[in-house]
């Protein structure tokens, strides 16, 4: 112990677990009491030298103490260093201050899971989807996991938080394009010089922000193959090009003589221009805005005053087509091509074949009744015309529609086994007991058993090919 210039309080130097010195301040001018003060932080140190107890918890409760917002502030600048995009990160950062707002929370210890529940259920009743909802307690149970990894928490206590079934309240359900708005779509934009970036959407599945990333070195013409990169997925992707995407590609380059590190698209398309599109292209409709007493919100003066209106790209039942209706309308092409499952999800890009099959394909009655075209009559003996799918090649399915003429042979063939195993003189040439006793089962049968395991009739001194074969018999 010591005084600084021989005055004031004494200054306690000692040694932590972690053999550092350490200087503080005992705030008393009385020895004695100083000198229990450093005794107390010496044995401290011992203690969790040796183990007795745990260092990590000094961590817990010095991090415990700061400002909710410094924790906040510490995990938004963790996640843009991660390179995480821009948009999803204010998106978190907007989440994070909400919930600091709508909790009241103001140390990282006064997150708790009743809070966060109460604070969900509150943007719930707001009239925030189950989506929403969902997103929010992923963005809180994340920065909580994040102070769990750093070391600021000793465990994440949000986990526990369930879940919204998002699937009883969508609010964005996307409708499928069919051929005929898919070219008049490609009508509308090629003059503007946007077909390539539609065929794009709906033949690759690319996403905007795909788009906007594209370069001309990603594209392969000569292997027909185009190379994802800094997707959504992380990971580079390298999938195969149609045919009517890659002429559109080849014209678009000689009219661009671009090099191969520029982007194929240097200007994105808006979400204003593809309204405007789609509305030339009758898949969007016009309609006026009004207020709250449903009255039309006029704009201008004078000659130019006129109702507002506005592009409404929904139909009648809630359905809306955006830039990614696309990738469920090439989902759903996919599918109806019979294309397996699994190939689809590599096309789509997804890391689970069930994203393809649950959001991105959508089969209607159409497909159905196809389908069911497909089912022979009931006592019909003529099969149905089934389409090759190359699972099985021309001798699989004649062996697959033959498979009735089989069984009954098989009944036959099993009759004989069961009772040649019981044999023991398969070499004197005399009848076994075993077959003595099934040739005597044979004959009390009923008519129809006994002809339905005799139904296959050999040429003339041609015996039953089973009983010659030695191996069937044993």
């Amino acid at each position: 112990m010591f005084k600084r210039d021989g005055r004031g309080p004494w200054i306690a130097s000692w040694y932590d677990h972690a053999g550092r010195r350490r200087e503080a301040s005992t705030r008393t001018t009385d020895k004695a009491a100083a000198e229990r003060i450093l005794s107390k932080r010496v044995t401290d140190a011992a203690l969790r030298r040796d183990g007795v107890i745990d260092a990590t918890k000094d961590r817990y409760a010095v991090e415990a103490r700061k400002a909710l917002a410094d924790h906040v502030g510490d995990y938004i600048e963790h996640c843009r260093h991660a390179g995480q995009d821009k948009r999803h990160v204010d998106q978190k950062e907007s989440h994070l201050e909400r919930l600091r707002e709508g909790t009241g929370a103001t140390r990282l210890t006064d997150l708790t899971a009743d809070l966060l529940e109460r604070h969900l259920r509150t943007m719930r009743a707001e009239g925030l989807s189950a989506r929403s909802v969902n997103f929010a307690r992923e963005i809180a149970v994340a920065l909580l996991s994040w102070c769990v990894n750093t070391g600021r928490a000793e465990s994440n206590v949000l986990r526990v938080v369930p879940k919204l079934d998002a699937s009883r309240d969508r609010r964005r359900v996307r409708r499928l394009l069919t051929d005929g708005e898919l070219a008049r779509l490609l009508q509308v934009a090629e003059p503007a010089g946007r077909k390539a970036w539609y065929l794009a959407a709906a033949l690759a599945g690319l996403r905007r922000g795909d788009l906007g990333r594209l370069t001309w070195a990603a594209i392969d013409f000569d292997a027909q193959t185009v190379t994802i990169r800094h997707g959504k997925a992380k990971r580079e992707d390298v999938i195969p090009l149609h045919d009517q995407l890659a002429e559109a590609l080849k014209q678009r380059r000689a009219e661009m003589m671009a090099l191969p590190t520029a982007k194929v698209f240097p200007e994105a398309v808006t979400n204003v221009t593809r309204q405007k599109d789609f509305l030339r292209a009758g898949l969007a409709r016009e309609e006026i805005v009004t207020d709250a007493n449903g009255e039309p919100v006029m704009i201008g003066k004078g000659k130019r005053r006129r109702a507002r209106t506005r592009i409404v790209c929904e139909d009648d039942e809630g359905r809306v087509i955006d830039l990614h209706a696309m990738r469920t309308t090439r989902g759903t092409m996919l599918a109806r091509q019979g294309i397996a499952p699994q190939v689809a999800q590599r096309i789509m890009r997804h890391a689970d074949y069930r994203t393809t099959q649950k959001h991105y394909t959508v089969l209607g009655l159409t497909d159905t009744a196809a389908a069911m075209k497909q089912v022979p009559r009931i006592g019909s003996d003529r099969p149905a015309a089934n389409a090759a799918t190359g699972t099985y090649d021309d001798k699989a399915r004649d062996a697959l529609s033959n498979a009735h003429q089989l069984y009954p042979q098989q009944l036959g063939r099993e009759t004989v086994r069961n009772a040649a195993a019981q044999s023991t003189d398969r070499g004197n040439g005399k009848q076994s007991e075993g077959l003595k006793k099934a040739n005597r089962n044979g004959a009390n049968c009923n008519p129809e058993r006994r002809t339905a395991t005799t139904c296959v009739e050999y040429p003339q001194g041609d015996s039953n090919p089973c009983l010659q074969d030695e191996n069937l018999i044993s």
